[in-house]
Protein backbone atom coordinates (compact mmCIF):
# COMPACT_ATOMS: atom_id res chain seq x y z
CA UNK A 1 0.00 0.00 0.00
CA UNK A 2 1.51 3.23 -1.09
CA UNK A 3 -0.21 6.92 0.51
CA UNK A 4 1.32 10.26 -0.93
CA UNK A 5 1.05 13.42 1.94
CA UNK A 6 0.97 16.56 2.02
CA UNK A 7 -0.46 18.28 5.19
CA UNK A 8 -3.11 15.15 5.48
CA UNK A 9 -2.88 15.51 9.61
CA UNK A 10 -6.96 15.59 9.25
CA UNK A 11 -7.35 12.58 8.04
CA UNK A 12 -3.98 10.27 7.64
CA UNK A 13 -4.76 8.31 10.97
CA UNK A 14 -8.51 7.63 9.76
CA UNK A 15 -7.14 6.39 6.48
CA UNK A 16 -4.43 4.24 7.63
CA UNK A 17 -6.47 2.81 10.11
CA UNK A 18 -8.92 1.78 7.82
CA UNK A 19 -6.16 0.49 5.50
CA UNK A 20 -5.26 -1.70 8.48
CA UNK A 21 -8.42 -2.80 9.03
CA UNK A 22 -8.75 -3.82 4.96
CA UNK A 23 -5.54 -6.49 5.76
CA UNK A 24 -2.91 -4.46 4.29
CA UNK A 25 0.38 -6.49 4.43
CA UNK A 26 2.48 -2.99 5.04
CA UNK A 27 1.95 0.51 4.08
CA UNK A 28 4.31 3.37 2.65
CA UNK A 29 3.71 6.43 3.58
CA UNK A 30 4.95 9.04 0.77
CA UNK A 31 5.50 12.83 2.37
CA UNK A 32 6.08 15.63 0.59
CA UNK A 33 7.40 17.89 3.44
CA UNK A 34 3.82 18.25 5.60
CA UNK A 35 4.08 21.22 8.57
CA UNK A 36 0.88 20.28 10.27
CA UNK A 37 1.58 17.13 12.14
CA UNK A 38 1.16 14.48 9.14
CA UNK A 39 4.94 13.34 9.83
CA UNK A 40 4.16 13.03 13.69
CA UNK A 41 1.08 11.28 13.11
CA UNK A 42 2.07 8.97 10.53
CA UNK A 43 5.50 7.59 13.09
CA UNK A 44 3.05 7.20 16.25
CA UNK A 45 0.68 4.87 13.88
CA UNK A 46 4.14 2.88 13.02
CA UNK A 47 4.96 2.17 16.51
CA UNK A 48 1.60 0.92 16.75
CA UNK A 49 1.51 -1.00 13.42
CA UNK A 50 4.73 -1.78 13.18
CA UNK A 51 4.23 -2.36 9.17
CA UNK A 52 4.78 1.06 8.13
CA UNK A 53 7.65 2.54 6.42
CA UNK A 54 7.52 6.87 6.34
CA UNK A 55 9.35 8.20 3.49
CA UNK A 56 10.49 11.84 4.38
CA UNK A 57 11.22 13.63 1.16
CA UNK A 58 11.32 17.18 2.56
CA UNK A 59 9.87 19.03 0.00
CA UNK A 60 6.93 19.17 -2.74
CA UNK A 61 8.44 17.41 -5.40
CA UNK A 62 4.63 16.09 -7.00
CA UNK A 63 2.20 13.05 -6.11
CA UNK A 64 3.70 11.01 -9.29
CA UNK A 65 7.10 11.10 -8.59
CA UNK A 66 5.60 10.05 -4.91
CA UNK A 67 3.88 7.63 -5.49
CA UNK A 68 6.33 5.88 -8.05
CA UNK A 69 9.47 6.25 -5.41
CA UNK A 70 6.22 5.12 -2.89
CA UNK A 71 6.16 1.54 -5.40
CA UNK A 72 9.72 1.46 -5.64
CA UNK A 73 10.30 1.46 -1.73
CA UNK A 74 7.25 -1.02 -1.29
CA UNK A 75 8.84 -3.59 -3.96
CA UNK A 76 12.15 -2.82 -2.04
CA UNK A 77 10.76 -4.07 1.19
CA UNK A 78 8.51 -6.56 0.52
CA UNK A 79 9.85 -8.24 -2.89
CA UNK A 80 7.52 -10.77 -2.76
CA UNK A 81 4.30 -8.73 -3.46
CA UNK A 82 2.39 -9.99 -5.97
CA UNK A 83 0.41 -6.30 -6.26
CA UNK A 84 1.06 -2.86 -4.77
CA UNK A 85 -2.61 -0.80 -3.88
CA UNK A 86 -2.19 3.31 -4.24
CA UNK A 87 -4.58 5.78 -2.54
CA UNK A 88 -5.19 9.41 -1.66
CA UNK A 89 -4.77 10.58 2.29
CA UNK A 90 -7.44 12.70 2.13
CA UNK A 91 -10.50 9.90 2.63
CA UNK A 92 -11.87 10.16 -1.12
CA UNK A 93 -11.26 6.80 -1.53
CA UNK A 94 -12.86 4.30 1.00
CA UNK A 95 -10.11 1.92 2.29
CA UNK A 96 -12.51 -1.04 2.89
CA UNK A 97 -12.62 -0.73 -0.91
CA UNK A 98 -9.37 -1.98 -1.42
CA UNK A 99 -9.99 -5.70 -1.34
CA UNK A 100 -12.52 -5.59 -4.50
CA UNK A 101 -9.14 -4.12 -6.24
CA UNK A 102 -6.79 -6.53 -5.01
CA UNK A 103 -9.46 -9.03 -6.08
CA UNK A 104 -9.89 -8.11 -9.48
CA UNK A 105 -5.60 -7.52 -9.93
CA UNK A 106 -2.97 -10.38 -11.12
CA UNK A 107 0.85 -9.85 -11.82
CA UNK A 108 0.09 -8.40 -15.28
CA UNK A 109 -3.08 -6.54 -14.92
CA UNK A 110 -3.37 -2.47 -13.84
CA UNK A 111 -6.41 -1.83 -12.13
CA UNK A 112 -8.04 1.06 -11.81
CA UNK A 113 -10.88 2.42 -9.22
CA UNK A 114 -13.03 4.38 -11.71
CA UNK A 115 -15.40 6.81 -11.24
CA UNK A 116 -17.33 7.01 -14.03
CA UNK A 117 -18.14 2.98 -14.88
CA UNK A 118 -21.37 1.05 -13.81
CA UNK A 119 -21.57 1.24 -9.81
CA UNK A 120 -19.25 4.23 -9.63
CA UNK A 121 -20.15 7.15 -7.47
CA UNK A 122 -18.79 10.80 -6.46
CA UNK A 123 -20.25 12.45 -3.56
CA UNK A 124 -19.56 16.46 -2.86
CA UNK A 125 -18.39 17.23 -6.16
CA UNK A 126 -20.10 20.80 -7.97
CA UNK A 127 -20.42 20.96 -11.83
CA UNK A 128 -17.47 22.59 -11.43
CA UNK A 129 -14.95 20.15 -10.29
CA UNK A 130 -17.08 16.78 -12.23
CA UNK A 131 -16.41 19.25 -15.48
CA UNK A 132 -12.54 19.80 -15.19
CA UNK A 133 -12.30 15.76 -14.28
CA UNK A 134 -14.65 15.02 -17.36
CA UNK A 135 -12.59 17.24 -19.57
CA UNK A 136 -9.54 15.66 -18.55
CA UNK A 137 -10.16 12.13 -18.90
CA UNK A 138 -12.12 12.78 -21.87
CA UNK A 139 -8.68 14.72 -23.57
CA UNK A 140 -6.56 11.75 -22.28
CA UNK A 141 -8.89 9.59 -24.13
CA UNK A 142 -9.14 11.01 -27.27
CA UNK A 143 -5.81 12.49 -27.50
CA UNK A 144 -4.27 8.82 -26.19
CA UNK A 145 -6.68 6.24 -27.11
CA UNK A 146 -6.19 4.69 -23.49
CA UNK A 147 -10.02 3.55 -23.84
CA UNK A 148 -10.20 3.97 -19.85
CA UNK A 149 -13.06 5.94 -18.75
CA UNK A 150 -10.99 7.23 -15.09
CA UNK A 151 -7.70 7.90 -16.07
CA UNK A 152 -7.08 9.93 -13.81
CA UNK A 153 -8.05 8.34 -10.83
CA UNK A 154 -5.40 7.45 -8.18
CA UNK A 155 -6.85 4.34 -6.45
CA UNK A 156 -5.59 1.65 -8.26
CA UNK A 157 -3.96 -1.84 -8.08
CA UNK A 158 -0.79 -2.47 -9.83
CA UNK A 159 -0.43 -5.88 -10.60
CA UNK A 160 3.90 -6.39 -9.74
CA UNK A 161 4.69 -6.76 -13.55
CA UNK A 162 3.06 -3.55 -14.35
CA UNK A 163 4.92 -2.15 -11.24
CA UNK A 164 8.12 -2.43 -12.23
CA UNK A 165 7.23 -1.61 -16.18
CA UNK A 166 5.81 1.46 -15.39
CA UNK A 167 8.52 2.59 -12.94
CA UNK A 168 11.30 1.55 -15.63
CA UNK A 169 9.51 3.96 -18.25
CA UNK A 170 7.06 6.90 -16.57
CA UNK A 171 8.85 9.97 -15.95
CA UNK A 172 5.74 12.32 -14.87
CA UNK A 173 6.14 13.95 -11.34
CA UNK A 174 2.14 15.58 -11.20
CA UNK A 175 -1.50 14.57 -11.70
CA UNK A 176 -0.24 13.05 -14.95
CA UNK A 177 1.41 10.14 -13.42
CA UNK A 178 -1.96 8.33 -13.49
CA UNK A 179 -2.52 8.81 -16.89
CA UNK A 180 1.27 8.10 -18.15
CA UNK A 181 0.96 5.11 -16.12
CA UNK A 182 -2.16 3.64 -17.65
CA UNK A 183 -0.80 4.83 -21.51
CA UNK A 184 2.80 2.89 -20.50
CA UNK A 185 0.93 -0.07 -19.43
CA UNK A 186 -1.29 -0.18 -22.51
CA UNK A 187 1.45 0.07 -25.02
CA UNK A 188 3.37 -2.54 -22.78
CA UNK A 189 0.68 -5.34 -23.71
CA UNK A 190 -0.60 -5.01 -19.92
CA UNK A 191 -4.46 -5.74 -19.25
CA UNK A 192 -6.04 -2.67 -17.96
CA UNK A 193 -9.79 -2.69 -15.83
CA UNK A 194 -11.76 -0.48 -14.22
CA UNK A 195 -13.70 -1.91 -10.64
CA UNK A 196 -16.31 0.77 -9.46
CA UNK A 197 -15.62 2.89 -6.67
CA UNK A 198 -17.26 5.47 -3.68
CA UNK A 199 -15.55 8.69 -4.76
CA UNK A 200 -16.13 11.20 -1.58
CA UNK A 201 -15.00 14.96 -1.99
CA UNK A 202 -12.39 15.64 0.67
CA UNK A 203 -14.09 16.70 4.35
CA UNK A 204 -10.68 18.22 5.23
CA UNK A 205 -7.92 19.97 4.39
CA UNK A 206 -7.26 21.40 0.52
CA UNK A 207 -7.26 20.57 -2.92
CA UNK A 208 -3.99 20.03 -4.62
CA UNK A 209 -5.20 20.50 -7.81
CA UNK A 210 -4.20 24.19 -8.84
CA UNK A 211 -3.78 25.81 -12.06
CA UNK A 212 0.00 24.36 -12.68
CA UNK A 213 -1.09 21.02 -12.02
CA UNK A 214 -3.90 21.57 -14.92
CA UNK A 215 -1.50 23.03 -17.46
CA UNK A 216 1.12 20.79 -16.66
CA UNK A 217 -1.33 17.82 -17.58
CA UNK A 218 -2.28 19.68 -21.15
CA UNK A 219 0.99 19.75 -21.79
CA UNK A 220 1.87 15.93 -20.67
CA UNK A 221 -0.78 15.25 -23.15
CA UNK A 222 0.02 17.35 -25.86
CA UNK A 223 3.51 16.02 -25.81
CA UNK A 224 2.46 12.56 -25.36
CA UNK A 225 -0.12 12.95 -28.17
CA UNK A 226 2.46 13.85 -30.81
CA UNK A 227 5.17 10.97 -29.34
CA UNK A 228 2.98 7.91 -28.63
CA UNK A 229 -0.55 8.67 -28.58
CA UNK A 230 -3.22 8.90 -31.36
CA UNK A 231 -1.82 11.69 -34.25
CA UNK A 232 -0.57 8.91 -36.44
CA UNK A 233 -4.26 7.67 -36.09
CA UNK A 234 -4.94 11.01 -36.90
CA UNK A 235 -3.09 11.38 -39.85
CA UNK A 236 -4.47 8.07 -41.38
CA UNK A 237 -8.23 9.64 -40.77
CA UNK A 238 -6.89 12.17 -42.91
CA UNK A 239 -5.91 10.59 -45.48
CA UNK A 240 -8.98 8.22 -45.68
CA UNK A 241 -10.67 11.11 -45.88
CA UNK A 242 -8.72 12.89 -48.68
CA UNK A 243 -9.20 9.35 -50.48
CA UNK A 244 -13.30 9.96 -50.04
CA UNK A 245 -13.05 13.02 -51.29
CA UNK A 246 -11.22 12.15 -54.66
CA UNK A 247 -14.16 8.87 -54.87
CA UNK A 248 -16.66 11.34 -54.09
CA UNK A 249 -15.65 13.16 -57.49
CA UNK A 250 -15.04 10.51 -59.37
CA UNK A 251 -18.52 8.73 -58.64
CA UNK A 252 -20.10 12.27 -59.45
CA UNK A 253 -18.19 13.17 -62.67
CA UNK A 254 -19.44 9.75 -63.76
CA UNK A 255 -22.98 8.46 -63.18
CA UNK A 256 -23.49 12.22 -64.11
CA UNK A 257 -21.00 12.55 -67.52
CA UNK A 258 -21.28 8.55 -68.46
CA UNK A 259 -24.61 7.45 -67.22
CA UNK A 260 -26.71 10.97 -67.43
CA UNK A 261 -28.01 11.15 -63.95
CA UNK A 262 -29.00 14.55 -62.35
CA UNK A 263 -25.87 16.08 -60.58
CA UNK A 264 -27.58 15.80 -57.38
CA UNK A 265 -28.66 12.11 -57.28
CA UNK A 266 -25.18 12.25 -58.56
CA UNK A 267 -23.81 13.06 -55.76
CA UNK A 268 -25.76 11.51 -53.09
CA UNK A 269 -24.36 8.26 -54.22
CA UNK A 270 -20.97 9.52 -54.56
CA UNK A 271 -21.87 10.73 -51.12
CA UNK A 272 -22.40 6.84 -49.77
CA UNK A 273 -20.02 5.48 -52.27
CA UNK A 274 -17.22 7.76 -50.32
CA UNK A 275 -18.85 6.83 -46.90
CA UNK A 276 -18.28 3.43 -48.23
CA UNK A 277 -14.92 3.81 -49.14
CA UNK A 278 -13.74 5.45 -45.80
CA UNK A 279 -15.19 2.93 -43.83
CA UNK A 280 -13.44 0.14 -45.50
CA UNK A 281 -9.99 1.75 -45.43
CA UNK A 282 -10.73 2.86 -41.50
CA UNK A 283 -11.77 -0.89 -40.63
CA UNK A 284 -8.64 -2.46 -41.86
CA UNK A 285 -5.97 0.46 -41.47
CA UNK A 286 -7.05 3.30 -38.96
CA UNK A 287 -9.41 1.29 -36.57
CA UNK A 288 -7.63 -2.12 -37.31
CA UNK A 289 -6.75 -2.55 -33.31
CA UNK A 290 -9.82 -1.31 -32.46
CA UNK A 291 -12.18 -3.68 -34.95
CA UNK A 292 -13.82 -6.36 -33.25
CA UNK A 293 -13.88 -9.54 -35.53
CA UNK A 294 -17.17 -11.13 -36.97
CA UNK A 295 -19.32 -9.47 -39.55
CA UNK A 296 -22.42 -8.48 -37.05
CA UNK A 297 -20.05 -6.46 -35.42
CA UNK A 298 -19.03 -5.52 -38.83
CA UNK A 299 -22.08 -4.19 -40.11
CA UNK A 300 -23.38 -2.40 -36.62
CA UNK A 301 -20.24 -0.19 -36.93
CA UNK A 302 -20.72 0.39 -40.76
CA UNK A 303 -24.40 1.18 -39.83
CA UNK A 304 -23.05 3.63 -37.03
CA UNK A 305 -20.59 5.05 -39.66
CA UNK A 306 -23.26 5.61 -41.61
CA UNK A 307 -25.11 7.67 -39.31
CA UNK A 308 -22.36 9.51 -37.70
CA UNK A 309 -21.76 10.93 -41.36
CA UNK A 310 -24.93 11.98 -42.05
CA UNK A 311 -24.85 13.93 -39.12
CA UNK A 312 -21.73 15.35 -39.84
CA UNK A 313 -23.00 16.60 -42.70
CA UNK A 314 -25.80 17.97 -41.05
CA UNK A 315 -23.32 19.82 -38.72
CA UNK A 316 -21.43 21.63 -41.24
CA UNK A 317 -24.10 22.76 -43.09
CA UNK A 318 -25.50 24.25 -40.36
CA UNK A 319 -22.14 25.90 -39.51
CA UNK A 320 -21.73 27.02 -43.15
CA UNK A 321 -25.09 28.01 -43.08
CA UNK A 322 -24.56 30.32 -39.21
CA UNK A 323 -21.15 31.76 -40.23
CA UNK A 324 -22.50 32.77 -43.90
CA UNK A 325 -25.98 34.05 -43.06
CA UNK A 326 -25.78 35.23 -39.61
CA UNK A 327 -22.17 36.20 -38.90
CA UNK A 328 -21.81 37.49 -42.71
CA UNK A 329 -18.55 35.94 -43.19
CA UNK A 330 -17.65 34.84 -47.25
CA UNK A 331 -19.25 31.54 -47.57
CA UNK A 332 -15.87 29.91 -48.97
CA UNK A 333 -14.34 30.84 -45.94
CA UNK A 334 -16.95 29.49 -43.88
CA UNK A 335 -16.94 26.34 -45.78
CA UNK A 336 -12.97 26.25 -44.10
CA UNK A 337 -14.66 26.03 -40.83
CA UNK A 338 -17.69 24.22 -41.55
CA UNK A 339 -15.16 21.19 -42.98
CA UNK A 340 -12.63 21.20 -39.36
CA UNK A 341 -15.72 21.42 -37.37
CA UNK A 342 -17.39 18.21 -39.61
CA UNK A 343 -13.78 16.66 -39.50
CA UNK A 344 -13.63 16.89 -35.84
CA UNK A 345 -17.20 15.70 -35.33
CA UNK A 346 -16.32 12.81 -37.48
CA UNK A 347 -12.85 11.37 -35.73
CA UNK A 348 -14.40 12.18 -32.17
CA UNK A 349 -17.59 10.03 -33.57
CA UNK A 350 -15.41 7.26 -34.71
CA UNK A 351 -12.74 6.85 -31.74
CA UNK A 352 -15.78 7.17 -29.34
CA UNK A 353 -18.65 5.35 -30.83
CA UNK A 354 -17.90 3.70 -33.92
CA UNK A 355 -14.16 1.26 -32.81
CA UNK A 356 -15.05 2.11 -29.29
CA UNK A 357 -13.25 -0.64 -27.35
CA UNK A 358 -12.98 -2.56 -30.34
Amino acid sequence: MVIPTYNEADTIVEVIEGVEEAGASGVVVVDDGSTDGTVEKVEELSERYGNIVLVKRGRKLGIGSAIRDGIRKALETEPTLDAVVTMDADLSHDPHEIPKLVEACNPKTLVVGSRYVGGGVIEGWGVHRRLISATANSLANLALGLDVRDATSGFRCYGVEVARAVLSEAGEAGFSFQVEAVLRARRMGFRVVEVPIRFVNRVAGRSKLGFGEITSFLGFILRAFFREGEFRRVLKFFIVGLSGMGVNEFVLWLFTELLGLHYVLSAALGAEVAIINNFCWNEVWTFKDRAVMGRFERFRRFLKFNLSRVAGILIALGVLTLLTEVFGVHYLISNVFAVLVAFIWNYLLSVGWVWRGG
